[in-house]
């Protein structure tokens, strides 16, 4: 059975030595009720009802970790068309790998840089390795910008009374 840890500040820090110790780590995060409380504030929903974060890491290599996980989220946002508050619910599953090395190899800033799928597969650790940040990441990636109720949708009525001149009519006049 997995253990839960509730974490706060969304911070769950793994050092890279418990990994090698552990080859396999599996983990069961959830988000304690002031972390819930500040999620708001970060991604400008109306509120956080509970997010989670569970799955494993596993050294492969010397120098490479895959994460295997699940994230789990419930918002509430206002629908972009009426503003009435809608349940957003997130379900995420994540394959990622970490590159494990030193300052001497980590790599260096090219001017130009070439992105290709892959490119966003990878990550580079030094020392340790933050749960929590992948959990707001995919979280605040996984958010609709514009979430849209279901059957929602703009009613525009036009208004009979008023009554527009059209722009042309003083040129039939000039006409004449």
């Amino acid at each position: 059975m997995k253990k839960i840890q509730e974490i706060d500040n969304f911070s769950y820090i793994i050092s890279l030595e418990q990994i090698k110790r552990d080859i396999e780590h599996e983990f069961h995060l959830v988000c304690s009720k002031d972390a819930l409380r500040d999620l708001p504030k970060r991604l400008n929903v109306l509120e956080a009802k509970k997010a989670s974060f569970n799955g494993h890491l596993k050294l492969q290599v010397a120098n490479q970790i895959f994460l295997r996980g699940t994230v789990k989220a419930k918002l509430i946002q206002p629908c972009s068309l009426t503003l009435e508050p809608m349940v957003t619910t997130i379900y995420k599953q994540l394959a990622r790998t970490f590159f494990v090395g030193t300052n001497e190899n980590k790599p260096m800033k090219k001017s130009v840089s070439e992105l290709t799928e892959k490119s966003f597969d990878n990550d580079f650790i030094l020392d340790e390795l933050n749960l929590g940040d992948v959990l707001m990441e995919t979280i605040s990636l996984e958010t609709p910008d514009y979430p849209k109720k279901s059957g929602a949708s703009i009613r525009l009525t036009r208004s009979e009374s008023i009554d527009r001149e059209n722009p042309f009519s003083i040129l039939s006049k000039l006409k004449k």
